[in-house]
């Protein structure tokens, strides 16, 4: 006897399994809401997780939640589509909005006054500024406040010693290497406000009452600098961001950085990205004694822009404070045209290559600095004066007895009435006979 009614449902499923087969699935039937709602919570629960991530808003394991979630819910969806009755995709559609509120929720209360605001006023419209710890921050110009703000999330800064880089308009470079952690760690995750203020004349940061400085300008006197502290400037070290450090690692396989990636990183000096600037500065550093003469070429090109001197000085400095037990192979690389190249920088009319070249020169005692040095002493300016007078003092102690009593001699007669640092300086060389 025939059943039409099963013989109709045979022929229904026969339909949709033909459906399914030419289509690979009978979306119009399957996809229904909780699919669509599935996908759009999962992919801004993955985006959440991953700008997070990026930013360091939360701990790495709330982040690396949030995005295992969205993945989840993204496969739930999927799975939404199988052949389930309406009552089952309302579960599965309350269980993905069930876990998608306790998430946020979760998010919501880890970032709630996890936060602290760094406030730079003073002249800084028209500045570009980077601030530096264990990440680099985020942070913008605020026109309606004329004020340079940071946020910085989490409540500790596992680097001892931060920096502060600022790009002024006509691109040349203020860099703060000495802001103590140790200064702003109490106040972080408070949700409080930290105001300083930057001038650019007179090239100082200080606190909002300008009775504190904040730091220096230039690397510690009495410490080792940022990049020391910790490796990488780029900062941010997660998971996403592993990779990019494989082609680094790769180029500097057995010790030693290639002839090819050396001179990528020394045409990175000038990238118009200062993050790229200064890591390229950070890895030249660590390649030592072999890179000082490709650095040296690179400053002795003579149509050397400002960022490459910068970054090559800058680089040789952070070098020799990494390796002073190396510091006579570094004398024997370079020739009497570098070394009176590195001289006139000592002197030079910008405040943050004339910083960092007599502290490299300071460092590197190298006895031929002090005839050049004193030759170039008269036509200096005053500043430069100073400093040409500190890279003879870091070279007297390596210099044979008759030429540094020499150079003594010479010394004292340069004080003079209107310059009580300099006559500070001259003195303590004195002593040293």
């Amino acid at each position: 006897m025939n059943d039409p009614t099963g013989s109709k449902k045979d022929s229904g499923e026969a339909a949709e399994l033909q459906v399914d087969r030419d289509s690979g699935m009978n979306w119009h039937r399957r996809a229904g809401p909780v699919f669509k709602y599935g996908l759009v919570v999962g992919f801004l629960l993955l985006l959440l997780g991953g700008m997070s991530m990026r930013l360091s808003m939360t701990n790495f394991i709330l982040e690396v939640f949030v995005i295992c979630a969205g993945l989840s819910i993204i496969l739930g969806a999927f799975g939404s589509t199988a052949k389930v009755s309406p009552a089952g995709q309302g579960v599965v559609l309350v269980g993905v909005a069930g876990i998608a509120v306790v998430i946020f929720m979760l998010l919501i209360g880890e970032m709630n006054e996890r936060y602290t605001r760094i406030k730079i006023g003073g002249d800084v419209k028209g500045l570009k500024i980077d601030l530096v710890g264990d990440i680099s921050y985020l942070g913008a110009f605020q026109k309606s406040e004329r004020t340079y703000d940071f946020i910085i999330f989490g409540k500790n800064i596992q680097r001892r010693i931060m920096s502060m880089y600022v790009e002024l308009p006509d691109s040349r470079e203020v860099i703060f290497e000495c802001i103590r952690s140790k200064d702003l760690n109490p106040l972080l995750g408070s949700g409080k406000t930290i105001e300083w203020s930057f001038d650019p004349k007179s090239r100082k940061l200080v606190d909002a009452e300008g009775k504190q400085t904040v730091s220096p300008e230039g690397p510690c006197p009495d410490g080792p600098r940022v990049s020391q502290d910790v490796p990488a400037a780029r900062e941010v070290s997660k998971l996403p961001w592993l990779f990019e450090l494989i082609p680094t690692a790769l180029a500097q396989t057995g010790g030693a950085m290639t002839a090819e990636y050396t001179e990528s990183l020394i045409n990175q000096l000038e990238s118009n990205v200062s993050y790229e600037r200064r890591d390229s500065r950070s890895d030249l550093a660590k390649g030592g004694v072999a890179v000082v003469q490709p650095l040296l070429a690179k400053l002795g090109e003579k149509d050397v822009t400002y960022r490459a001197r910068l970054g090559v000085i800058v680089a040789l400095t952070e070098m020799m404070r990494q390796n002073k037990a190396n510091r006579a192979q570094i004398i024997t690389k370079i020739k009497d045209e570098d070394l009176k190249r590195l001289v006139d920088a000592s002197a030079d009319e910008d405040r943050s290559i004339r910083i960092y070249a007599s502290e490299f020169l300071y460092d590197l005692g190298d006895p031929r600095v002090i005839p050049v040095a004193l030759d170039r002493f008269k036509s200096a300016s005053e500043d430069g004066r100073y400093n040409l007078l500190l890279v003879t003092k870091g070279a007297l102690p390596f210099t044979p007895g008759d030429q540094k009593s020499n150079a003594v001699k010479q010394v004292s007669d340069l004080k003079a009435r209107d310059t009580p640092k300099t006559n500070e300086l001259i003195d303590s060389i004195m002593a040293m006979k």
